[in-house]
């Protein structure tokens, strides 16, 4: 066989053989995610979830018809700081695997409810918000830089266009952990891809037709849902969960090893942040 020949029978942007471990991945963004990846050819997955168990089950199963046999969820609290290094842990024990190759933080805590206006939240509010949107997902990458390949590793972090604009209440304490997020992950790439030969990338999503989503919007006016599409993205449209699996798929291949300390739009071109880009 030709070298040409060779090359084209790899498949791009393969994940043949490799373990992911993907937080919050029971519905949604996550759900998108964990299917995509077990579609380019995961060996092992671990996903983890809220409260929802049914929920996370539909996610194995769907990842076992795409070939990913041995798959396992855990329970596990954005806000217990101490659950996330036990996740990394726990998810190779039940998996039999001495390392895991990727990592996806998806998991979040809070809905728009969640959040009050900056005049009225209080430091347990803050620090509610911190631990469970900075560091769990931090902790949870500390412990996965010990267990992760010697050459190759992924991090890839879920961020929101929150980060990068001005935001208005009730989200700005959530933009503010996004944004945290963010910074982490740029230094982690410039002080620990060396030593770890692990990739560190945020993916910068845009307003995503998840079943939440869609689910809020239906309790509002028509007129709201078609002055979001219209500033949403430049394709005059939501994203759907696809749109951001298919980046993450790639960030997480071999064929990423370039991109590092990076945020990655998977957002349709955000207008806010088209503007701004002037």
């Amino acid at each position: 066989m030709s070298s040409s020949e060779n090359a084209s029978a790899i498949q791009p942007w393969s994940l043949s053989g490799k373990t992911a471990l993907i937080t919050g991945a029971s519905r949604g963004i996550g759900k998108a995610i964990a299917i995509y990846l077990a579609r380019k050819g995961l060996a092992n997955i671990a996903i983890t979830y809220a409260s929802n168990k049914a929920a996370a089950e539909d996610t194995l199963e769907q990842c076992r018809a795409h070939g990913t046999k041995n798959a396992i969820a855990l329970q596990a609290d954005a806000l217990d700081p101490t659950a996330w290094p036990r996740v990394v842990t726990d998810s190779m024990n039940a998996l039999g695997v001495s390392e895991i190759d990727i990592l996806v933080n998806n998991a979040i805590w809070g809905s728009f409810q969640d959040f009050k206006p900056v005049g009225e939240t209080t430091a347990e509010d803050f620090t509610k918000a911190m631990i469970a949107n900075v560091y769990s997902p931090i902790a949870t990458i500390v412990e996965f830089m010990k267990h992760g390949p010697k050459m190759g590793g992924r991090v890839i972090n879920i961020s929101s266009v929150a980060a990068r604009e001005a935001n208005n209440d009730p989200i700005i304490t959530y933009g503010a952990c996004k944004a945290t997020l963010d910074s982490y992950t740029r230094s982690l790439a410039g002080s620990f891809a060396i030593d770890t030969g692990i990739t560190f990338n945020t993916v910068v999503v845009g307003p995503t037709a998840t079943d939440a989503l869609v689910n809020t919007m239906s309790a509002l006016p028509a007129e709201f849902e078609e002055k979001l599409k219209a500033s949403a993205s430049a394709a005059y449209r939501m994203g759907v969960p696809d749109d951001v699996a298919y980046i993450v798929g790639f960030l997480a291949s071999d064929e990423s090893k370039w991109v590092n300390g990076a945020a990655v739009s998977a957002n349709g071109g955000y207008r806010s942040l088209l503007a701004a880009l002037g």
